[in-house]
């Protein structure tokens, strides 16, 4: 599910909003389900979908979109949650998301 238009990715680099809008939806579902199957919860999910490509508009003429965005955006998808993960000190709970975490990427 390669994004197919490096073109799409250029304009976002120069801040076209429209192309950024695009560039969402196309991946908008499946960074859905990577981010609800890790987190277990759907709002947590979109909260973190959403501060991801916060991040991705507001560093765009930095991040030099060449080559395969999908794995830059599931790659920082990966990290945000773990991110999440310090707001876990309960060492039960924290246990229980890496669990969840590494029974997904055996999948």
């Amino acid at each position: 599910m390669n994004f197919p238009n490096q073109q799409i990715l250029d304009r976002v680099t120069q801040g076209d909003e429209a192309a950024f809008t695009q560039l969402r939806s196309y991946f908008h579902v499946p960074a859905f389900k990577f981010c609800a199957v890790l987190l277990k919860d759907e709002a947590e999910a979109e909260n973190v979908i959403e501060s991801v490509f916060r991040k991705i508009w507001n560093e765009r003429s930095g991040l030099g979109m060449k080559g395969n965005f999908q794995s830059y955006l599931f790659s920082s998808l990966k990290d945000q949650i773990f991110g999440e993960m310090k707001k876990y000190n309960d060492p039960i709970a924290r246990k229980q998301y890496l669990d969840r975490i590494q029974s997904f990427r055996a999948s």
